[in-house]
Protein backbone atom coordinates (compact mmCIF):
# COMPACT_ATOMS: atom_id res chain seq x y z
CA UNK A 1 0.00 0.00 0.00
CA UNK A 2 1.13 3.69 -1.06
CA UNK A 3 0.78 6.75 1.41
CA UNK A 4 1.08 10.34 1.43
CA UNK A 5 3.18 11.08 5.03
CA UNK A 6 2.49 14.08 5.87
CA UNK A 7 4.87 15.57 8.32
CA UNK A 8 5.05 18.59 10.43
CA UNK A 9 7.11 20.00 13.59
CA UNK A 10 8.01 23.07 15.54
CA UNK A 11 10.58 25.16 14.30
CA UNK A 12 12.53 25.11 17.94
CA UNK A 13 12.84 21.59 17.68
CA UNK A 14 14.88 21.63 14.06
CA UNK A 15 17.80 20.12 15.41
CA UNK A 16 16.62 17.41 17.27
CA UNK A 17 14.57 16.51 14.51
CA UNK A 18 17.24 16.42 12.01
CA UNK A 19 19.55 14.57 14.31
CA UNK A 20 16.71 12.09 14.47
CA UNK A 21 16.65 11.87 10.67
CA UNK A 22 20.04 11.39 10.35
CA UNK A 23 19.47 8.13 13.18
CA UNK A 24 16.51 7.15 10.75
CA UNK A 25 18.08 6.96 8.31
CA UNK A 26 21.46 5.41 8.98
CA UNK A 27 18.31 2.52 10.94
CA UNK A 28 16.78 1.55 7.36
CA UNK A 29 20.02 1.37 5.85
CA UNK A 30 20.92 -1.41 8.06
CA UNK A 31 17.99 -3.00 7.69
CA UNK A 32 15.77 -1.76 4.81
CA UNK A 33 13.42 -5.12 4.87
CA UNK A 34 12.22 -3.49 8.10
CA UNK A 35 10.93 -0.22 7.29
CA UNK A 36 8.68 1.51 5.10
CA UNK A 37 9.83 1.90 1.17
CA UNK A 38 10.46 5.90 0.69
CA UNK A 39 9.19 6.39 -2.73
CA UNK A 40 9.93 9.95 -3.64
CA UNK A 41 11.78 12.72 -2.18
CA UNK A 42 11.05 14.67 1.04
CA UNK A 43 9.28 17.52 0.31
CA UNK A 44 8.64 20.63 2.32
CA UNK A 45 6.25 23.49 2.69
CA UNK A 46 8.29 26.77 2.02
CA UNK A 47 5.97 28.50 4.57
CA UNK A 48 7.15 26.35 7.42
CA UNK A 49 8.69 23.62 8.82
CA UNK A 50 6.08 20.91 7.55
CA UNK A 51 6.06 18.43 4.19
CA UNK A 52 5.63 15.67 2.85
CA UNK A 53 7.25 12.13 1.68
CA UNK A 54 5.50 9.36 -0.15
CA UNK A 55 6.06 5.74 1.52
CA UNK A 56 5.20 2.39 0.17
CA UNK A 57 4.46 -0.77 3.35
CA UNK A 58 2.00 -3.30 3.73
CA UNK A 59 2.70 -3.68 7.34
CA UNK A 60 1.46 -0.96 9.03
CA UNK A 61 3.60 -1.75 11.97
CA UNK A 62 6.27 -0.14 9.40
CA UNK A 63 4.79 3.24 9.84
CA UNK A 64 4.26 3.16 13.39
CA UNK A 65 7.78 2.78 14.15
CA UNK A 66 8.14 5.79 12.02
CA UNK A 67 5.67 7.58 13.93
CA UNK A 68 7.72 6.51 17.76
CA UNK A 69 10.98 7.24 15.96
CA UNK A 70 10.18 11.35 15.83
CA UNK A 71 7.99 11.31 18.89
CA UNK A 72 7.40 13.77 20.64
CA UNK A 73 8.88 16.39 18.27
CA UNK A 74 7.14 15.44 14.63
CA UNK A 75 3.38 14.90 14.42
CA UNK A 76 2.36 12.88 10.97
CA UNK A 77 -0.55 11.79 9.14
CA UNK A 78 -0.74 8.81 6.62
CA UNK A 79 -3.49 9.03 3.56
CA UNK A 80 -3.63 5.67 1.55
CA UNK A 81 -3.14 6.34 -2.00
CA UNK A 82 -3.36 4.74 -5.53
CA UNK A 83 -2.71 5.53 -8.80
CA UNK A 84 -5.94 7.00 -10.71
CA UNK A 85 -5.29 4.03 -13.77
CA UNK A 86 -6.01 1.49 -11.48
CA UNK A 87 -9.07 3.02 -9.81
CA UNK A 88 -10.61 3.53 -13.63
CA UNK A 89 -10.14 0.23 -14.40
CA UNK A 90 -12.24 -1.50 -12.01
CA UNK A 91 -14.57 0.92 -12.93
Amino acid sequence: MEYIMFWEYDSADHNTVMDKLKQYRDKVKKNPEKHAKFTSKNYSMVDGPEGFQLVETDDPEHLVDIVRHYMPEVRFRFAPIVELRKVDQKA
